[in-house]
């Protein structure tokens, strides 16, 4: 029987559903478009069953069938569409549940159903608390009653869901965007990682990583050498290319609503130099540099470059997602030259 359990949010269920993208890919190679992370464990903050939901697009539902036998290797039991056409449902673990993938085909408004319920959720942490507040409640009440649990949340969860359709359609008006294109340098002595304090963009007062645009006819290796000369005193040699990761960042900044950053990560190693107090001349964002460590970092302090350079310290991965934050605070606590990213 299975055990109706709420828990605190933890960050290993993005770690478990990484892990899993991974496998999943494996199996459904060039069918697969897109994977999401879904459903509670998707929410920051939010408590949750400790089930990891996950939301592949192929591009033809009916091929999905014929991975039966490889989801079953990896130990899944295939259901089906189980009572939702168009989508085929695979649900791992027993009655101790670990994943449960919910495939639809591309353009099934499914999708874009799931994908508003999390997003609001995301943007919307006052609801997000008092749903996950229900969902705790109810566990305690009915913890070996899963129909119960399920209809206890269902008038809440269909309140949101509404307020959340409309949300996500309405997201897109009014928007005005900034693209931002740069290179930035993971550098780790003594397993601290070297940052900036930012002195422009929506990330300033926040630590940064080393790096940035590009200059006229420069590459992306030597563009990275020089912003770390530039803004830490250090002299870099690239060790390899790690990859690119983009991040839509929704702030009020030089009039704009919302900022696509798209950056290419290195991992680099100091060959000279010294952390020195950066000259400031026009374009220069960095009062300096600094160690800090996974634990002295959050959302109130670093900018999402370096929330991501740490994830990858982790899990090896950067993720093939975007990283969204909807309610992205410029802490425009002191004067500054604002420039780009």
């Amino acid at each position: 029987m299975r055990k109706v359990e709420v828990v605190a949010f933890t960050n290993d269920w993005k770690k478990s559903f990484l892990e899993e993208v991974i496998r999943l890919q494996k199996i459904f190679d060039t069918e697969v478009i897109a994977i999401h992370h879904i459903g509670s464990t998707s929410v920051n903050d939010l408590c949750a069953k400790p089930i990891i939901d996950m939301l592949p697009v192929v591009r033809d539902i009916h091929k999905v069938d014929t991975f039966n036998d490889a989801m079953i290797a990896i130990g899944y039991e295939p259901k089906g569409e189980n009572g939702l056409p168009g989508r085929r449902y695979f649900q791992k673990g027993g009655d101790k549940r670990t994943h449960h993938v919910h495939i639809y085909e591309e353009g099934n408004t499914e999708i874009e159903r799931h994908l508003a319920f999390r997003d609001y959720l995301r943007a919307h942490m006052d609801v997000a608390k008092e749903y996950g507040e229900l969902k705790k409640a109810l566990s305690k009440k009915f913890p070996f009653d899963i129909e119960s649990y399920i209809n206890g949340k269902e008038q809440l969860a269909s309140e949101i869901e509404l307020k959340a359709i409309e949300w996500y359609k309405n997201l897109a008006k009014d928007k005005k965007f900034h693209r931002a294109f740069g290179v930035y340098g993971i550098c780790v002595q003594n397993s601290k990682l070297l940052v900036v304090n930012k002195n422009g963009g929506p990330y300033i007062n926040r630590y940064d990583l080393p790096g940035g645009s590009l200059e006229d006819n420069e590459s992306l290796e030597t563009g990275i050498k020089r912003e770390f000369l530039e803004e830490t005193g250090f002299e870099v040699e690239v060790v390899n290319k790690i990859g690119v990761a983009d991040f839509m960042v929704s702030s009020d900044w030089r009039g704009l609503t919302d900022v696509h950053h798209i950056a290419v990560y290195y991992f680099v190693k100091q060959t000279g130099g010294s952390i020195t107090e950066p000259l400031q001349f026009e374009g220069q964002d960095s009062l300096g540099a600094d160690w800090v460590s996974a634990e002295e970092v959050s959302e109130e302090n670093a900018s999402p470059i370096v929330l991501k350079a740490f994830e990858w310290l982790k899990t090896n991965e950067l993720g093939l997602y975007a990283d969204y934050y909807f309610e992205w605070k410029v802490k425009k606590n002191k004067e500054c030259i604002l420039t780009e990213l």
